[in-house]
């Protein structure tokens, strides 16, 4: 499922290389095609990279002329100064007689050797997978870390002196003398289907965000890593139709109520691989952490690991421990040469704890870490010193922090992105922070000034940021700043972009509010025709996700999405409304919890009751309503049609790629909320579509679409939804895309897709039906 996106307080998460600009058009026109198969409404995007230590300073990847190569440039964003660091021509490598190119890469912590990851492929989400060089800057050579014709590498990583290499090949760890070429296996048990070495199981990458599985220690003299046992868990099966033979991929997915990977957390000492063979046990300790073969549910996962500053002058192993509800979270402690295990602090929540990156964060000084948690009833931060003692908040009142993003100890000043001026948009904060013992959070000055949507990614000496800023009727633009807010310099605008959309005269994004079935206010958008008539009734399209956390009433950018809407509204004289339901997020711990142990059920009553409230408007032809959705809008759109008074409010839906039973869903993200079958017998029953098949009128218009090669929400959710409407006689459409993912895309696919829902909703929906199809 989508979950909430997290910037990297490191790398730019922007294009890899230079987007193409928006391609002129004298007249555009906003089209299914225009939106869905071309660049016309495409923005252009910062060509970003990584930042260096000091200054608005980053390097970052650009194309060479020669083809196939790329060179890494050195760029001071506010001078507009460039340097050449390393010119792509000279990376020949020798072991595939050619040049490659640069994907990603780190410097050496001296700045004089570059490790350099090429020819990747993906896994699942990402390229995770490669070859890697060492680039040497002063004697411009490039050394493979590995033989290529052994595998795959992945994660590379310089130790702190830059003179090994170790990385993950074959679910095992290795290490390489960079001085003699020597290369370790540090660990040997690593086999498909059974044990993974510093990298994760496809539930824990999907739903924790986890791949990269190991780290050295600050002092370069140990490895920490993550080793898993999937062997108890089950496989799932994809199927390939397209081809005579249908070639079938199997993947372990432990699904809810199931065995998950055993998991524990082992560090490897250098010095004792040295005098031993091949990383044998006397070189390697786990920690005792109750997860390994245990049993029960009281330590299930660890969520995230790291190196501590020292403590007592040694560096220990920190660790998130969760239980298998996700409600208890153990920050641990671990000595590496004893083993010890500390636990320095618990955070527990009556419902579920959410884990994420920037939920602890070392201070640069090595004595204190901040923490995020929930305890106050809004996600804020605290201090703490390194001990685990706590100095007291940094944040708080009714108002979420969203993302942390790092202390200032020179200035004491801490830089938190957040909710306080409006769930509907995003702005940068500062607060003042005290080292000694304090009971009340300072207040928070705001940075942000322009009304809409700051994503914000500060520099590492904390003394500027690059603001990724939109609002629904403006695309993103990229600007410098320092840490006052003042603008220095424009990075990236679409000014071309903005002035084509001007011209378009698009019907407007109108914020309002409707209320949910306890009568909360809930926010809500509502896209009107430009001519609105208010004497006249209009058919209403509403679009939902509506799941945990998630927010789709926000002043940004809504990219191709929203453009369709606006489309839909233009083009078909249709009114498109929005609303976030109880359980979404920006809005506090017991809103986003209403549906703890009932996901869909307080969802859908709220889109019910929504859409009844917008019946009653003189402007609406009640008849004519209609909802859609994706992944858990595709499931909140089945809920909402089929259950309570679902089946005479709504006349029309699409259903994209929907779960129709928990039961069939991975074990973290549904647990989380669920708990497990055994322990919610009702409400996994009451929260799945299937169990509604039934109550589909006959005058109801339902599609459903789902990809087939789908590893997420697995097309077993939609052919089971179709056999329980089958067998309960009941007429709707269904489109399945072949050898497609969740995101169905590609080629023409979206055109394809969204071709069809048009035609769909406008059949339906529209006062004049089918004449209104598009081809």
């Amino acid at each position: 499922m989508i979950r909430r996106a997290v910037l990297s307080l490191v790398v730019l998460l922007v294009l890899p290389f230079p987007s193409e600009p928006v391609r002129a058009q004298d007249d555009p026109e906003l089209t299914l095609e225009s939106i869905h198969a071309s660049t016309t409404f495409r923005p252009s995007s910062f060509q970003g990279g990584k930042w260096t230590d000091q200054g608005p300073v980053i390097t970052y990847i650009e194309p060479a002329d020669t083809a196939d190569a790329t060179h890494l440039l050195r760029y001071n964003l506010r001078t507009d100064e460039q340097t050449r660091v390393i010119d792509g021509t000279n990376l020949h490598a020798d072991d595939v007689d050619r040049l490659v190119p640069i994907e990603d890469y780190t410097f050496s912590e001296s700045g004089d050797k570059v490790l350099i990851y090429t020819d990747s492929e993906e896994v699942w989400r990402a390229n995770t997978k490669g070859y890697y060089y060492v680039y040497d800057l002063d004697t411009q050579t490039l050394t493979p870390v590995s033989d290529r014709d052994e595998g795959y590498q992945m994660f590379a990583k310089f130790n702190p002196s830059a003179t090994k290499v170790a990385f993950v090949r074959h679910r095992n760890l290795h290490v390489v003398d960079l001085r003699t070429g020597t290369e370790t296996a540090l660990t040997t048990d690593g086999e498909d289907g059974t044990i993974i070495n510093g990298t994760f199981d496809w539930v824990y990458e999907e739903e924790f965000g986890l791949r990269d599985g190991w780290k050295w220690s600050p002092d370069g003299e140990r490895i920490a890593f993550f080793k898993l046992d999937e062997s108890g868990t089950r496989s799932f099966p994809l199927m390939n139709n397209t081809t005579r033979y249908p070639d079938i991929t199997r993947f372990r997915y432990p699904k809810a109520g199931e065995q998950n990977s055993e998991i524990k957390i082992g560090v490897i000492d250098l010095a004792a691989v040295d005098t031993t063979a091949q990383g044998q046990p006397q070189a390697t300790r786990y920690f005792d952490t109750n997860t390994w073969n245990a049993g029960g549910r009281t330590h299930e996962y660890l969520a995230r690991m790291g190196w501590t500053p020292e403590v007592d002058g040694t560096h220990r192993v920190w660790m998130y421990r969760l239980n298998r509800n996700q409600n208890v979270l153990d920050l641990l402690y671990c000595h590496p040469e004893t083993g010890e295990t500390e636990q320095v602090l618990q955070h527990t929540q009556d419902t579920y704890i959410d884990v994420t990156d920037d939920k602890l964060t070392y201070l640069d000084g090595g004595e204190h870490f901040v923490f995020l948690s929930e305890r106050s009833g809004y996600n804020h931060a605290s201090l703490y010193r390194v001990d685990g003692t706590e100095v007291g908040p940094l944040t708080g009142g009714a108002w979420e922090v969203t993302q942390f993003h790092g202390v200032n100890e020179d200035a004491s000043t801490a830089y938190v992105t957040g909710t306080r001026d409006t769930s509907l948009e995003r702005h940068l904060y500062a607060a003042d922070v005290s080292f000694t013992p304090h009971e009340t959070a300072p207040s928070v000055r705001k940075v942000t000034s322009r009304p809409g949507w700051h994503a914000l990614n500060l520099s590492a000496d904390h003394a500027y940021y690059i603001d990724r800023h939109s609002t629904t009727d403006t695309p993103p633009t990229w600007t410098l700043h320092d840490v006052s807010g003042e603008r220095l310099t424009t990075l990236q605008a679409n000014d071309a972009l903005e002035e084509r959309l001007d011209s378009l005269d698009l019907p407007r994004k109108q914020f309002t509010s409707l209320p949910g079935a306890d009568d909360t206010s809930l926010n809500a958008y509502v896209i009107k025709p430009q001519d609105f008539d208010p004497s006249r009734s209009y058919p209403v399209l509403m679009y939902v996700y509506g799941g945990p956390g998630v927010q789709t009433v926000t002043n940004q950018w809504g990219g191709p999405r929203q453009l369709w809407h606006q489309y839909l509204a233009r083009a078909h004289d249709m009114v498109v409304v929005s609303v976030d339901n109880r359980g979404t997020g920006g809005r506090g711990k017991a809103f986003q919890d209403v549906p703890y142990q009932r996901l869909g059920q307080p969802e859908s009553a709220d889109q019910i009751h929504a859409a009844q409230a917008l019946a009653d408007s003189a402007w609406v032809d009640a008849d004519n309503i209609g909802i859609w959705g994706w992944s858990y809008g595709g499931y909140m759109t089945l809920l909402s049609m089929l259950r309570e008074e679902g089946p005479s409010t709504f006349d029309t839906g699409v259903s994209v790629a929907p779960v129709t039973d928990w039961r069939l869903y991975d074990t973290i993200y549904t647990e989380r909320y669920m708990s497990t079958p055994d322990q919610n017998a009702d409400g996994y029953e009451n929260g799945a579509p299937q169990a509604y098949a039934d109550r589909l009128r006959d005058d109801q218009n339902l599609l459903i679409v789902h990809g087939d090669d789908d590893d997420n929400v697995h097309f077993q959710n939609s052919v089971q939804m179709v056999n329980q409407l089958q067998s309960a006689n009941k007429q709707f459409r269904f489109m399945m895309y072949p050898t497609h993912e969740h995101g169905i895309a590609g080629g023409q696919t979206r055109l394809h897709l969204f071709t069809m829902i048009t035609n769909h909703v406008t059949e339906h929906l529209s006062p004049d039906g089918a004449s209104q199809h598009t081809e």
